[in-house]
């Protein structure tokens, strides 16, 4: 028989290698950029302490609210669109549709593509003079529209382009949400003399609100750490209009060397992010209980 301390002992043992590579890559890396934070460093010379300025010119940035702002732009059409558009993707599978383990498939496939893969292929779709989106539209009379060139159209393409992509994950956090469901509560409410609406309403959407909160949270998140898409699509562009927060944050410190001033940056993201996500699951917490 083995006592506690030994327990303890080989416990420790065989968590020690998770323990190292989560300390080295994870823990190491969060402390040391915050350190990083305080300092003027361009990587070649010596870091030199500089307190607060990084973050106080920060604040002084135009460019750093502009990012910001495209940032928080892209979240506000992102989340409530592809939370909406994953739990009627949800719906259709969990139903009594046919074609519902098809429609599974085709719905979560393109979260499997990588976001360069993605990214490429939308910027193809989106190109003016030969993309397919404009191909369809001249044939109907139309002309070539700047889906990615004109600062109008060219942010809601890649919040499009996204909500292709990821609409499948939220799919199967709902999905597996509605099937928790017990049967016997929608089919009670039919008896009852329910419609196929108020089910929905007043026991399905009710019941998912744990799953809705998570959700919620989860997106805000994706959204707020958005990057790759803008980056291979635009670039930033057209005139900066979708430049976002974490390409700034790339473009200080791999473009200009200025990893003091970059890692302020991404932890005034973070603590923006860490309030939002704490904000929102109180609200909704406390709407639940």
């Amino acid at each position: 028989m083995y006592t506690t301390r030994q327990n303890l002992r080989h416990g420790l043992l065989f968590s020690l290698p998770f323990l190292v590579v989560y300390g080295w890559f994870l823990v190491f890396p969060i402390v040391y950029g915050f350190i990083i934070s305080f300092h003027k460093w361009d990587i070649l010379s010596r870091r030199v302490f500089v307190g607060f300025r990084n973050y106080l010119d920060l604040f002084q940035d135009e460019k750093f609210y502009s990012s910001l702002w495209h940032t928080t732009e892209f979240v506000l059409l992102t989340t409530p669109t592809i939370i909406v558009a994953g739990f009627l993707m949800a719906l259709i599978v969990t139903s009594r549709f046919p074609l519902r383990k098809t429609a599974e498939n085709v719905f979560f496939i393109p979260y499997i593509f990588s976001i360069t893969v993605v990214a490429s292929l939308w910027a193809w779709l989106f190109q003016k003079n030969y993309g397919l989106f404009n191909q369809v539209w001249s044939a109907l009379g139309g002309q070539p529209i700047g889906w990615l060139t004109d600062e109008r159209f060219a942010m809601k393409s890649i919040a499009l382009t996204t909500l292709w992509w990821t609409a499948g994950f939220n799919m199967v956090l709902f999905t597996a949400g509605i099937k928790q469901i017990p049967d016997a509560l929608h089919e009670s409410a039919y008896i009852d003399g329910a419609n196929k609406v108020q089910v929905l309403f007043r026991i399905t959407i009710p019941l998912l609100r744990p799953t809705i909160i998570l959700v919620f949270i989860l997106q805000v998140i994706a959204s707020f750490k958005v990057f790759g898409q803008v980056y291979v699509m635009t670039g930033g562009g057209p005139y900066g209009s979708t430049r976002v927060l974490i390409q700034y944050i790339y473009e200080a410190g791999f473009s200009y060397y200025t990893m003091g001033y970059a890692s302020a940056m991404a932890y005034i993201l973070f603590f923006i992010i860490l309030l939002i996500s704490l904000l929102q699951f109180r609200l909704l917490s406390g709407r639940s209980s």
